[in-house]
């Protein structure tokens, strides 16, 4: 933008607190700001009023200079600054964007009681404190930032929906039917791979969490399973298999997949089969599928 116009609204309240709006006003001026100030551009025999009148109304912005002094003079109307507040209020009231207006504590509290710097009028918008001159540097990048529109920190660009994946058990996609397989419902279960892994972690390997929270549909995992089979004198009641599975959904934590493997025990049991549903949470993945051609 082309070199922007603000004016300069404040109390005398001393001759050094007028020696420092004077400071700020001539930094802005050498950043290509065109600081309209009354110490400057009021002439004994001018009339503040009209100065005030003027300026506040042509200006790209009006950057008010809050005190304790100010505050008391805005809120009782008195004085020239009792007189800009009228301005900048009308201005408002006629729909005048609220960010014209810059305010910055230089001495005083945010809070109300009697040492409040902001009148009420502006309680609620963001003011640039410059209380401690030692962050004065700072404080000044901030202002000039706003004065150019030029924030330091840029909103990303907004991105698309995401696709989000629908699943489907049976004849429902309902949240509260998902479940994990036990033995005596379903004839199967699955084992904790990382209940392994925090019993060995030396050698029971485990991808990390944020891989296995981050499949999607088509990614293949590995989930280790106990199945049940009649019972054998050598290997017991149950088949430990660890078989590869389809992810084709997930809902809250939970993912859904299709078996891709024949088990071992098909001939002993009928419990599962390849290409039936799988229920499963990121606790099971043991591995993940990495297509290396």
């Amino acid at each position: 933008m082309s070199n922007p116009k603000v004016f300069i609204s404040y109390s005398w309240d001393s001759e050094e607190h007028k020696s420092w709006v004077r400071e700020l006003s001539e930094r802005l001026i050498v950043n290509g700001v065109d600081a309209r100030l009354d110490q400057w551009h009021v002439a004994p025999g001018q009339s503040l009023t009209q100065f005030m009148e003027e300026e506040a109304t042509s200006s790209d912005y009006v950057i008010i200079i809050f005190t304790p002094n100010y505050c008391q003079k805005s809120t009782s109307r008195s004085g020239g600054v009792g007189y800009e507040q009228q301005i900048i209020s009308g201005q408002i009231a006629a729909g005048i964007e609220r960010g014209k207006f810059i305010p910055i504590i230089k001495n005083g509290e945010f809070e109300p009681g009697d040492n409040c710097s902001i009148p009420p009028h502006f309680f609620g918008i963001y003011a640039i404190d410059m209380r401690d001159d030692e962050n004065f540097d700072g404080n000044l990048e901030t202002l000039l930032r706003t004065v150019y529109k030029e924030p330091l920190h840029q909103a990303p660009n907004l991105g698309a929906k995401p696709a989000f994946v629908s699943i489907s058990l049976g004849d429902t996609n309902d949240f509260e039917e998902l479940r994990l397989a036990t033995l005596d419902l379903d004839g199967y279960q699955l084992l904790s791979g990382l209940a392994q892994h925090q019993r060995t972690p030396e050698t029971f390997y485990m991808p990390p969490e944020q891989d296995r929270r981050s499949l999607v549909k088509g990614d293949v995992v590995k989930l280790p399973f106990e199945i049940s089979v009649p019972e054998d004198e050598e290997f017991g009641d149950v088949s430990a298999e660890r078989m590869w599975v389809i992810v084709t959904g997930k809902a809250g934590p939970y993912y859904t997949g299709e078996l891709n493997n024949v088990p071992a025990c098909s001939d002993e049991q009928e419990h599962l089969k390849v290409e039936d549903s799988v229920v499963f949470l990121p606790e099971h993945v043991i591995q993940i599928w990495e297509d290396e051609t």
